[in-house]
């Protein structure tokens, strides 16, 4: 069914991933309009076409990708990853993606906290985390919560439709990876330039079996990255936008 595919699209990540990453190029006006409805899009294209994929869908102009689906992918990030992985795997369209975009820091910081709090949200600082992520809140109460989480202490996430070892793998690499773009300007898109980074972190991204003294180390990780995050600049957040360092995003959608 993908000779019949009506887009063209690319696999992106890492080689050694279990899931297929795809980018689904679509043009400026078959794109929707609300993120709901891409979303919905990309449901039926794989229901239709019975792929498999973890996919989105994006719009390239001028060598670089515009638009894409929110908040599931963010342009810079997306833009950059395609370029450094694409050569990875075996591909059906040639890359439309010629340039790297300049990443917005403060997109980077604002996802990965976010997404590592959305992981904690069914375990004992539920109470504390719940009330500062549904809607939009000052961004600095967000990082008060997370200082006051004690990672060793956390067994099991409780969470539905995620596995612990793959909610580990993800709080492992939002956090690596966000250390590496603040701290050196260095952009990480596969597991294995991860680990090429954080070699004491590799049980985390390859789910292998956690034990007490991965999770100091990872730990120790986190009091870093929040110690970078509390010296990178003063954070304002008004009427949806998270502003620092002339850098302003969407929090509701976050773009910029």
């Amino acid at each position: 069914m993908k000779n019949a595919f009506p887009y063209p699209y690319y696999i992106y990540g890492s080689d050694d991933s279990t899931d297929q990453d795809v980018i689904i190029i679509v043009p400026k006006e078959d794109m929707p309009e609300t993120q709901e409805d891409r979303k919905n899009k990309v449901f039926f294209l794989l229901k239709e076409y019975n792929l498999n994929w973890n996919a989105t869908l994006a719009v390239i102009e001028n060598g670089i990708i515009s638009d894409t689906i929110f908040t599931k992918s963010w342009i810079d990030s997306l833009n950059n990853a395609l370029l450094e992985t694409y050569s990875l795997h075996q591909q059906e369209y040639e890359l439309l993606v010629t340039k790297k975009q300049i990443r917005n820091k403060t997109l980077a910081i604002y996802k990965a906290v976010r997404t590592v709090l959305t992981m904690l949200t069914r375990t004992e600082y539920r109470t504390q985390i719940r009330p500062i992520l549904k809607g939009i809140h000052d961004f600095n109460l967000k990082l008060e919560v997370l200082d006051k989480i004690d990672f060793l202490s956390l067994s099991e996430f409780h969470q539905k439709n995620t596995r612990d070892e793959d909610i580990w793998k993800i709080i492992a690499f939002y956090v690596g990876q966000n250390i590496a773009l603040i701290e050196n300007d260095i952009e990480i898109y596969t597991k294995k330039n991860f680990v090429s980074h954080f070699n004491d972190l590799e049980v985390f991204i390859y789910r292998k079996t956690i034990t007490a003294e991965d999770k100091m180390i990872l730990q120790k990780y986190i009091k870093h990255w929040l110690k970078l995050l509390h010296d990178f600049g003063e954070f304002k957040s008004t009427n949806g936008f998270l502003t620092c360092n002339n850098e302003s995003i969407d929090m509701l959608n976050e773009k910029f």
